[in-house]
């Protein structure tokens, strides 16, 4: 009798071990015959790059990563042909990422995985989820939120949702007697990270009102401007088609799709760092502004009163970015950048988090069109402060980030309440 219910306990055993086999299989045949753009054989590369070899590449409009030719190198992303053309080239390189591939069918399975309810920073969530989430909070916390649906909408008609944080909602924020600090995330699509971690401060922040006395204070003391998902167009596409888009949906003609928003800002629009050509992923669009993702932000930005500090956030290369992008000449407060830079710096070591680097902008790359030097000038006389953060990793995931890590943007509270203060 007991050797007849072992056995059938095995049977069992067997039987449910195979059907989760058949599960995943048929989850990896799903992802390898669905209509999404793969990247069989891809690498990311680290190259190192010698100025006659950055300008013959320069015109393949490669898929770089991370722009680090200050420091002397790019994280690229070749396909087999483009790998061959680096040999010829006789670019030094070394592989970051054998197969791009094999990490977004893995991203893929653990997305399944999570499809039941759970903890919100388990996985990455879609653009409905998130505009979901910030009503919830919203009426979570209404006391000091105040949602608002839309700042504006996209190219195909999907809303931007904000948050506000303010102990004076009686008070059109515009006139609020308090200073304001304003973050956003999500411009570039594939950068999950991002929209994740500026819904992840933002939850602490709420979360801990009342409780965490230095959190108290600082909201007690700002009022706060959340958008976490600027680019949803783009966001979802990432989900749905292409893993690795990076640009807006615009419809550019001839087949060519999207404009890059961090380089469609009027602030030095139309310079280095950005490109004329549709096709390229930084293409600055036919204009400042041209874009309605772009515009809806600048214009909230611009009708919220008394900003004496943005962040935008990015992914990848955990760097602190202060402006400024396009050229070397120092800001007038630049000592006061400086100083909070190496502050957030530390506040997320110290939080347990990974090491940041704190520089200006154009020591990595020039930059022109961008969201955080717009803020710079932007924001009022008496109190400049504006970075762009770029988040985890450096280079051993890129933008495909596991699942696993999203809580390691944890820190990035202490940060920002290092800003704050």
């Amino acid at each position: 009798s007991t050797q007849s219910t072992g056995a059938k306990g095995y049977t069992q055993m067997n039987t449910s071990a195979s059907l989760l086999t058949i599960l995943l299989v048929l989850a990896i045949i799903s992802i390898t015959t669905s209509t999404k753009t793969r990247y069989d054989h891809h690498k990311v590369v680290r190259a190192y790059l010698t100025k006659d070899q950055q300008r013959v590449l320069e015109t393949f409009e490669l898929d770089v990563w991370s722009d680090n030719l200050a420091i002397g190198f790019n994280d690229i992303r070749v396909s087999p042909d483009q790998l061959n053309l680096l040999d010829k080239l006789n670019v030094t390189y070394q592989v970051m990422i054998p197969n791009v591939q094999n990490l977004i069918d893995e991203e893929e399975l653990s997305l399944a995985s999570k499809k039941a309810p759970g903890d919100f920073f388990d996985t990455y969530q879609r653009y409905s989820a998130i505009v979901a989430y910030l009503q919830q909070l919203s009426e979570s916390y209404p006391q000091i939120t105040t949602f608002i649906p839309t700042i504006g909408t996209t190219i195909e008609n999907r809303n931007i949702p904000a948050l506000l944080i303010s102990v004076e909602l009686g008070k059109n924020i515009s006139k609020a007697d308090k200073n304001t600090i304003f973050i956003s995330g999500g411009q570039h699509a594939r950068e999950w990270i991002a929209p994740a971690t500026v819904l992840y401060i933002l939850t602490e922040l709420l979360s801990q009102y009342g409780t965490d006395p230095a959190i108290t204070a600082i909201i007690n003391e700002f009022n706060y401007v959340f958008v976490p998902l600027v680019n949803p167009d783009g966001y979802e596409f990432t989900f749905t088609t292409t893993r690795l888009w990076r640009k807006n949906r615009r419809n550019n003609g001839g087949g060519v799709y999207g404009v890059d928003l961090n380089r469609n800002w009027d602030y030095k629009w139309g310079g280095a760092g950005s490109s004329a050509s549709p096709s390229s992923d930084t293409y600055r669009g036919t204009a400042p502004f041209s874009e309605p993702e772009s515009t809806a932000l600048s214009n909230l930005f611009l009708k919220t009163g008394s900003i004496v500090g943005a962040i935008d956030y990015h992914s990848y290369s955990q760097l602190i970015l202060r402006p400024w992008g396009d050229t070397t000449t120092n800001p007038p407060n630049n000592a006061n950048l400086v100083e909070l830079g190496n502050i957030i710096r530390t506040a997320i070591l110290n939080a347990g988090g990974v090491p940041y680097t704190s520089q200006k902008s154009i020591d990595l790359y020039a930059t022109t069109g961008s969201a955080s030097d717009w803020y710079f000038f932007n924001t009022v006389e008496y109190s400049k402060y504006a970075y762009t953060i770029e988040l985890r990793d450096t280079g051993k995931y890129g933008f495909v980030l596991p699942l696993s890590l999203i809580h390691i943007s944890e820190p990035t509270r202490q940060a920002e309440i290092s800003y704050a203060v």
